[in-house]
């Protein structure tokens, strides 16, 4: 397995560093200060991103994307996660809606394309997370009619959002064999994004929503009555994978950080850099982030050659984000109280990596699935 990246990527990706370097690191100072970019400024972002052809990258050719792959796609937010602000650029559909018809297509993928409309996705339920067999949200069928009723929690993107992608219960007694999905257009009567949940991440308001006979066609039906788990498993396997990538570029910024002030920093006479404990987390944070990469880059090459990845994204996001929260500490010990202050953003990428050891799965559910496959074990086991 040859792990070189091919010239031509390793070029598109520096266009990449070149965009975060000119157009995002200008911003970051006042990020750190107000937590958030306004709304305008990631819009003037995304549309300059765009007209330098950085737009619908993982989007096949067919769609009109530039049809790049699971590593470049990879190596692109690893790049862009070198800033604290999370952005990534536009024009790429959750895979869910390829699984679309046509009409829906119509109104929903292409317009995600083309920037004209976004998308929130909600499996998490006050009562239930990675159990998917447990979702109490309920679709019931009347007619040619569904009637929606249920609570979703830390839901992402709401606010940003033109319609949801709605994992609900159609069939109470077969479990996660009973999950089926919807598009729901936001406003829709009986839909509501009910309230914003303060978190402490930067940037980061998560929405409980509210379904009270909220009633859609059947035309919003995504996929089979009761197909939801295996679309939800792709989607979950990919966005595993890329947030391990987010934690690359997140742990390599802050290590970069951390040696050059390991180099300037003198202390009783000496540079820190002299000092075998500040040198050995400088080495233990550079190991572990090799061994993170490796995961990644890995699983990402497996699924561009067309292999299953599901386990391989459950071992790359466990190790990259605990990589993640360990590295972000070790470097923000080792500039001090500067560390913890608003002035770096290593005390930002340290609150953010905390929340990806939970979203897509917690790191006990993932040694939880890695064991069961490992052991052969069922979902009763």
């Amino acid at each position: 397995m040859d792990f070189s990246i091919p010239a031509e990527l390793s070029m598109f990706v520096d266009s990449v560093r070149r965009f975060r370097e000119r157009e995002l690191m200008p911003l970051e100072q006042r990020f750190l200060t107000e937590g958030r970019f306004t709304p305008q400024e990631r819009r003037d972002l995304q549309e300059r991103a765009r007209s330098q052809g950085l737009w619908a990258l993982d989007v096949p050719e067919e769609y009109g994307g530039q049809g790049m792959g699971t590593l470049a796609t990879c190596l692109v937010v690893e790049e862009l996660y070198k800033h604290p602000g999370m952005f990534e650029f536009g024009g790429s559909p959750e895979p869910v809606l390829y699984q679309a018809d046509e009409e829906q297509k119509k109104r929903y993928l292409y317009p995600v394309i083309e920037g004209e409309r976004r998308s929130c996705y909600a499996f998490t339920e006050p009562g239930t997370g990675s159990d998917f067999a447990r979702i109490a949200t309920t679709a019931v069928r009347d007619g040619d009619n569904w009637a929606i009723n249920g609570t979703k929690i830390f839901i992402s993107e709401v606010d940003r959002a033109d319609f949801c992608i709605l994992f609900a219960s159609t069939d109470p007694e077969a479990g996660s064999r009973g999950i089926t999905c919807f598009l729901i257009d936001m406003g829709t009567p009986g839909f509501d994004a009910s309230r914003p949940i303060p978190t402490m991440g930067d940037d980061w308001e998560p929405y409980e929503l509210s379904f009270s006979d909220c009633v859609v066609p059947d035309s919003a039906r995504l996929g089979p009555v009761g197909g939801g788990w295996a679309l939800a498993n792709e989607q979950l396997t990919h966005g595993r994978l890329k947030i391990a990538a987010f934690q690359l570029g997140i742990a390599q910024r802050c290590l970069d950080m951390a040696v050059e002030w390991a180099k300037e920093r003198v202390t009783w006479g000496k540079p820190i850099a002299t000092r075998q404990g500040v040198q050995w987390m400088l080495a233990d944070s550079a190991v572990e982030l090799e061994a993170a990469r490796y995961l990644v880059y890995r699983a990402a090459w497996m699924a561009d050659e067309g292999q299953p990845i599901r386990n391989e994204a459950f071992i790359a996001k466990l190790y990259a984000t605990e990589m993640a929260q360990r590295v972000t500490d070790r470097c923000l010990q080792v500039f001090g109280g500067l560390g913890y202050s608003k002035e770096l953003p290593i005390q930002s990428f340290f609150r953010q990596v905390r929340v990806w050891r939970i979203g897509h799965g917690s790191s006990e559910i993932h040694r939880w699935m890695i064991a069961r496959n490992l052991l052969g074990l069922s979902s009763r086991d």
